[in-house]
């Protein structure tokens, strides 16, 4: 019978701790509905460019050959297309002039299109500007952004001569110039949102999940700091979608202007670098004072190179594009300090690390190669078409994906090791037998007491005839009448004082100032509760208890309100005595 008591316990305590995990589950349930509603959406997105992409093709022209190029006044060898044409150390207002001539066979409405990097650009056809870009801006000093330029050409233009000037504006911008293409005016927007459609659609992807995760953790991080990684993750995934947008130039298609574009692209570039590691200061937690230190140090770094870097842009003293080598260079530097004091030997990873693990290998791997990327294209091979393309989107989208993964893990672990530290805590302040407080508990509640100004109370009561039941009838009655002992006291004060179990067979009930006049009521009911509940059972139920008010021990503490009440307790006890003497 005492097993089945002592089963029926576990099984309650497990129950109990599964109800508190259950409970820190539905935060965890919260987030991933939220990543699934992102998930679902972008995927309709997705669907409609592919849908786009399989769209009837345009009839695109590329003006590969026939030209004849020409630096500051000094003509280039023929080469047998534009693009195999090299041009080196270029400086600040170095004027590169091409010569062509457009199809016989174009026809009416059709648009140029044409990539420059941080240059002026004019376009004539037959002496005749029909575009230009970034003369007044060139004036000013200002940034000359980067783009396509779509240049609607005249309707009669048909084998006439085209000529494009092009005026750097900061040194070394280029090393090769792509081949112009020539398409309807109506298809220019679509064949360029066709040609990027997996970038778009992952692009798409961070920055609306990187959107979403910020506000909602940056709402529920004022609840609890657990968020704060999250924060960081949406922050870096926004900024990187961001940032590859405006790197592969997508963001004209809503027909923002070059110079903020390219101002753009590097802002968040430069911003991700920092959101980064403030992550990573938020998984080290943990580890080292010093290491954490050398983390915020590196933090320090970026976003004092940030602040330094557009006060020298937005003055016009040196433009975000110039700084880029020592963003490479003080990026690196921290990259190598964080992964130095990252490693610990012999340290044993969790399911949360191993996926921050993974995901870093795979983002540095990305930076790695688009790093190899961008200098190839720049300085060796920059006919390969194949380096246009960033890999870092993807690198990051992958990044990305195994942050959630290593936080949700993160999550799911700190919720289970919080129901645990509640379930503890209840078990700490809490008497299993009876459901009520217990000792521990009774002792930190007068310590509140001593240290407040509120009058109070104090009922102690001990249960008459434990013993007796214990040895007439067994300890697992003697169990049953403490608990029925207990649902008579919680019964009586409901919603008016504090029960606790002391030890044994002893209670106490505290009581605040404005309870004072329901003392002798709660007192009433709880002796015909006794009366009731005793008739329904082979054992009778009847406690002797004392009451004292702090008022009556000035400048005592609880305890000695305590002791008056318990002496009080044995008075009422010791009648209870002689009464049944007398019978």
């Amino acid at each position: 019978m005492l097993q089945s008591l002592y089963g029926i316990a576990n099984k309650g305590e497990t129950r109990f701790m599964g109800i508190r995990i259950e409970q820190k589950k539905r935060g965890l349930k919260a987030i991933g509905a939220l990543l699934s509603a992102t998930i679902t959406i972008l995927w309709i997105v997705f669907f409609g460019w592919t849908l786009l992409h399989n769209a009837e093709p345009s009839q695109v022209q590329e003006m590969a050959t026939g030209w004849s190029v020409s630096v500051n006044g000094q003509e280039l060898a023929q080469q047998p297309t534009l693009e195999d044409y090299r041009f080196s150390d270029l400086q600040v207002g170095d004027t590169i002039v091409l010569k062509g001539k457009l199809p016989e066979t174009l026809l009416p409405s059709q648009a140029m299109t044409m990539l420059c990097y941080l240059s002026t650009i004019e376009v004539k056809v037959d002496d005749v500007s029909v575009y230009h870009y970034g003369q007044e801006l060139a004036q000013q000093n200002k940034l000359v952004g980067s783009g396509y330029h779509f240049i609607t050409l005249p309707d009669d233009a048909a084998g006439k001569d085209v000529t494009i000037i092009m005026e750097t504006r900061e040194p070394d911008v280029f090393t090769s110039i792509g081949n112009p293409t020539i398409m309807s005016t109506n298809d220019v927007y679509r064949e360029f949102a066709k040609q990027n459609t997996m970038a778009i659609f992952i692009d798409v992807f961070l920055i609306f999940l990187g959107a979403v995760v910020t506000v909602v953790s940056s709402v529920a991080i004022c609840y609890s700091k657990v968020y704060e990684r999250l924060l960081y993750i949406g922050i870096f995934s926004f900024l990187m979608g961001v940032w590859s947008m405006c790197n592969l130039k997508i963001f004209e298609i809503f027909k923002i202007s070059l110079e903020a574009n390219t101002t753009v692209e590097y802002m968040s570039l430069y911003l991700a670098a920092i959101s980064v590691i403030l992550m990573t200061a938020d998984l080290r937690k943990k580890s080292a004072a010093w290491k954490q230190q050398v983390v915020y140090a590196s933090a320090m770094l970026m976003g004092i190179f940030f602040v330094v870097a557009s006060i020298l842009h937005f003055t016009n003293i040196e433009h975000y594009p110039r700084l880029l080598g020592y963003f490479h260079l003080f990026g690196g530097v921290s990259f190598v300090l964080i992964a130095l004091t990252g490693y610990e030997r012999g340290h044993k990873m969790n399911s949360s690390e191993k996926a921050i693990y993974v995901g870093t290998w795979i983002l540095c791997a990305s930076v790695a190669l688009d790093l190899l990327r961008f200098y190839l294209q720049k300085y060796i091979m920059p006919d390969v078409h194949l380096l246009n393309n960033s890999v870092l989107p993807v690198g990051t989208l992958i990044f990305i994906i195994m942050l959630i993964v290593s936080y949700i893990f993160y999550v799911y672990d700190l919720l289970v090791y919080e129901a645990e530290q509640e379930w503890l805590t209840e078990r700490a302040y809490h008497d299993e037998l009876c459901k009520t407080f217990n000792r521990t508990k009774c002792n930190e509640r007068f310590d509140e007491l001593d240290a407040g100004k509120q009058d109070y109370a104090l009922i102690n009561l001990d249960l008459n005839g434990l013993k007796e039941t214990n040895d007439s009838l067994g300890h697992v009655q003697g169990d049953l009448l403490l608990q029925e002992f207990a649902s008579v006291l919680k019964e009586a004060f409901s919603g008016i004082g504090e029960v606790y179990r002391m030890g044994g067979d002893e209670f106490l009930v505290i009581l605040q100032e404005e309870q004072f006049p329901q003392i002798d009521s709660c007192l009433n009911k709880m002796v015909r509760l006794e009366k009731r509940r005793s008739s329904e059972f082979i054992f009778t139920i009847e406690a002797a208890y004392g009451v004292a008010k702090n008022s009556e021990c000035p400048e005592g503490t609880a305890q000695k309100v305590y002791m008056l009440a318990d002496s009080r307790m044995y008075d009422m006890k010791a009648k209870q005595k002689i009464n049944k003497r007398l019978r």
